[in-house]
């Protein structure tokens, strides 16, 4: 009976996607990754703290209690560590969509709202996930490394952060080397040698996990395309 339950309410949900386009702004894409694609699975990305979701028309949230899953919150951007955003993995500024015209003359909220070959990149749900507001502030744009020394200054939360680089904990490696690769394919992100190097190693060592196909399965829904490095492994 629940699994009926749960078939109906993503039918009815993933209808309401098609209607809403997720592709078309920043709004309806949080929207269909607070309200589809993380249903049922509401815990932050790195930090696996849970969060609930406020139920309104941006996708924001509220993390519930950090104590529970031993966040501690550093004093720069402290304000948002009480809330979830969608960070994306790969970030807007380091997408080929930065070069477009609209960006360049313009600015990147020009391009999300009028360019729809920026808003097909911008606002793809494979690279969208939810982060601690204050996890999302301090990463900004910075890329990905593996940082030396070990230093973790998040409680239980294991991640790494110096002023340029960004380091995930073991168990989200692979999820990120996954994405920033299909963005590559799709979209065209540049990724240098090295650091793709690197990424194909998360990818081996930290394999597809049951929410990455889920995830992935939900996005194919809603968006139209699946991830091959996900797909590849089921």
């Amino acid at each position: 009976m629940r699994k009926f339950i749960l078939a109906v309410f993503f039918s009815l949900t993933l209808t309401a996607a098609a209607d809403a386009d997720p592709s078309t702004s920043w709004r309806s894409a949080k929207n269909a990754a607070d309200d589809i694609i993380h249903e049922g699975n509401a815990h932050t990305f790195y930090c696996r703290c849970h969060y609930t979701s406020d139920e309104d028309s941006d996708g924001s949230g509220k993390i519930t209690d950090t104590d529970i899953c031993g966040y501690v919150a550093p004093d720069k951007h402290k304000h948002r560590a009480g809330r979830v955003e969608w960070e994306h993995v790969v970030p807007a500024s380091l997408m080929p969509a930065r070069q477009f015209p609209c960006w360049t003359e313009h600015d990147r909220n020009y391009c999300e709202r009028n360019d729809a070959a920026a808003q097909v990149m911008i606002f793809d749900l494979h690279n969208l996930v939810p982060a601690i507001g204050q996890v999302n502030a301090l990463r900004g744009n910075d890329r990905y490394a593996e940082i030396e020394g070990e230093v973790r200054n998040f409680g239980d939360c294991p991640i790494e952060d110096t002023r340029d680089s960004f380091e995930p904990g073991d168990n989200q490696r692979g999820d990120v080397a996954r994405i920033w690769l299909y963005m590559s394919d799709r979209h065209g992100v540049e990724i240098p040698e090295a650091e793709r190097a690197m990424f194909l190693r998360w990818h081996e060592n930290d394999p597809v996990s049951d929410w990455e196909r889920e995830k992935n399965r939900r996005v194919k829904a809603v968006q139209g395309n699946g991830n091959p490095y996900v797909e590849k492994a089921e």
